[in-house]
């Protein structure tokens, strides 16, 4: 019986060594076991062989005239072509500091002259391997990015492409991802009378498993807006409850839900468990008033209810919705960006459009985090009332 491996009919191994009898042998002895050689005997030879057709593995001697081996190995691993490629040194240096040299210029193994062609061919199986493993990752990872991609462009219909205008009223709105996939999202719904569902949401959790949430959170919350269109508390117990007899992940989204009637500038809400909005009001001199919780998050307990609330928004008054990514937003401190900021840069800038409002917080929580990687999905909307 044949003890011959059987190889990928892809894989090429490039083997570099100037004596022709250790190229010969080391040729013939890989072509037995069914691989597929290149030999050269130089190191110019060799980058010019990888260059051309990357190998899957380079067998590389150090002592070879012009250019040695780990002059090569430093080129090759330099080149974004054929840095991955991984090279086992064969030489007969056997000082210490020769094998921690090939390890430093990027080698994969060192093999010490003369060799036992056994131990060549482990090695050599063992990083083909790997190789093969690493591979199969990237092209994995390529396929979830894409898929992510795609998940996130999805999850971007959902929101709405234009908000509407309504006379007499500004209203902007902006989701920034922390990933390619949100758990944030918000809505203005239109409702009967000429009213609007303002929603500003948040699943707690992150990936994949917070897109899917959140879209079936996002279309449970226009159904009963459709349903409930004057009472959010029966909107948000009707969500919850959904969501409890649907899911059992253990995944929960806070939720701000209010229902704003244009006409008088009255809102009645409620808010389940989700970061205060903040209304400014020109009748308090431009300080920030907080739409406090009115029951907990939704999809945590079906014995839970939630409180109606009200508030008025008279001319030149500002509403602030955003989520958490805002305020908990870091510099590369640590620091968070926090409430008093938020209040801050709006009531610095009073008195503008809802889109220069929008762009003076975005602009903030930017300049504030400057570096620092951005962890949370950042979610804001500005509703303004003309004077």
């Amino acid at each position: 019986m044949s003890d011959q491996r059987t190889p990928d009919v892809s894989e090429i191994i490039l083997i570099v060594d100037d004596t022709a009898a250790n190229l010969r042998l080391l040729s013939q002895m890989l072509t037995d076991q069914g691989y597929r050689v290149r030999a050269v005997t130089s190191g110019a030879r060799a980058l010019a062989s990888a260059r051309a057709a990357p190998p899957d593995l380079v067998l590389l001697d150090i002592k070879m005239p012009g250019m040695n081996g780990y002059e090569v190995c430093e080129q090759l691993k330099a080149d974004p072509l054929t840095r991955e490629i991984p090279v086992i040194f064969i030489s007969a240096l056997d000082e210490i500091q020769d094998k921690v040299q090939a390890f430093a210029v990027g080698g994969v193994d060192y093999i010490t002259k003369p060799f036992q062609f056994k131990e060549v061919l482990a090695r050599t199986e063992t990083h083909l391997a790997l190789r093969r493993l690493q591979s199969q990752l990237q092209d994995a990872n390529q396929r979830m990015e894409q898929e992510l991609a795609l998940a996130g462009k999805v999850q971007s219909s959902f929101l709405p492409g234009e908000l509407p205008a309504i006379a007499g009223w500004q209203i902007k709105a902006a989701l920034r991802p922390a990933r390619q996939t949100s758990g944030d999202f918000y809505d203005v719904i239109s409702l009967p009378g000429g009213r609007l569902g303002l929603v500003v949401a948040d699943v707690v959790d992150k990936g994949v498993g917070a897109a899917l949430f959140m879209a079936l959170s996002w279309i449970l919350i226009r159904t009963y807006a459709a349903g409930f269109p004057a009472e959010p508390e029966r909107v948000l117990s009707a969500v919850n409850q959904r969501i409890l007899a649907e899911v059992d992940t253990g995944q929960f989204v806070t939720v701000f839900y209010g229902i704003l009637d244009p006409a008088t500038g009255e809102l009645t809400y409620s808010n389940a468990g989700h970061p205060p909005p903040y209304l400014f009001s020109t009748e308090r001199f431009g300080k920030a008033r907080p739409l406090s919780r009115t029951g907990m998050a939704l999809g945590v307990t079906s014995s839970e209810t939630w409180e109606q609330a009200d508030a008025l928004l008279g001319p030149g008054d500002v509403l602030v919705l955003y989520s958490d990514g805002v305020t908990d937003a870091e510099s590369s401190q640590g620091e968070s960006f926090g409430h008093e900021r938020l209040k801050a840069r709006i009531a610095g800038s009073l008195g503008r459009s809802a889109l220069e409002l929008q762009d003076a917080v975005l602009t903030g929580v930017r300049e504030f985090a400057r570096d620092a990687v951005q962890s949370d999905d950042v979610t804001l909307m500005i509703v303004t009332r003309d004077l």
